[in-house]
């Protein structure tokens, strides 16, 4: 079965500020548009008086940049060969659908040193976290069956398809260094939030350094 896949647009948001992106088909490029929050970014820090490796943790979990995307699989049965199959003929079809992409930090990866007012955080690059919430469209189409001998669009050739389609999208999100880039540095900003709010309760003067466990080529130098 031959399979030619599009990627008609991606809308991205942070879970916690907004943002959009759209793109071409074949193609994501983000277009900035601040659209209101989820959330405000700044923690209840209650009396705590220093950080805390679960709260950054948490940070990064909330700084998740979420992806709704829609997509369209296009694939074509071909005709089987042999006298079983003769006038069979070809037919293509295609499956409109729109899924979440999830894009962040692993929470595991993440650490912290504390040496007086000196703290070192450790964060990894952020990485495709995972595809859900899929939705099918009305407007898939299925050329007709109009051969004398039929060759029906089964449901595994649908499944066969849209997997494939899947497959592509992880792999454009996972080799999108600016994506995976932002939502890093959301997640660092969040963290230097948490931890200047800790240092204004108590008068400390924190001072953070940032080891990448990934570096990505916009983070070496830094």
């Amino acid at each position: 079965m031959k399979k030619k896949l599009f990627l008609f647009a991606i809308i991205c948001i942070f879970s916690v500020t907004g943002c959009a992106c759209s793109g071409k088909k074949g193609s994501h490029t983000p277009v900035s548009e601040e659209n209101g929050a989820k959330a405000s970014g700044s923690l209840n820090t209650g009396q705590a008086q220093s950080p805390d490796i679960s709260q950054i943790r948490s940070i990064c979990e909330l700084a998740t940049l979420e992806c709704y995307y829609h997509n369209v699989a296009i694939s074509t049965k071909e005709k089987g060969a042999g006298l079983p199959h003769i006038w069979e003929k070809e037919r293509e079809f295609w499956i409109e659908y729109s899924g979440v992409a999830k894009l962040g930090i692993n929470i595991s990866k993440v650490s912290m040193k504390i040496d007086g007012r000196f703290i070192t955080i450790t964060v990894p690059k952020a990485e495709l976290l995972g595809l859900s919430d899929y939705t099918f469209s009305k407007d898939s189409y299925i050329s007709e069956d109009d051969g004398i001998n039929k060759n029906p669009i089964t449901p595994e050739n649908q499944t066969e398809a849209v997997n494939a389609a899947q497959e592509d999208i992880k792999k454009k999100f996972a080799e999108d260094d600016a994506m995976l880039v932002r939502a890093q540095d959301r997640a660092k900003n969040l963290i230097e939030n948490y931890i200047n709010q800790l240092g204004q309760i108590s008068e400390t003067d924190y001072q953070i350094k940032w080891v990448y466990e990934d570096n990505l080529p916009e983070n070496k130098g830094k």
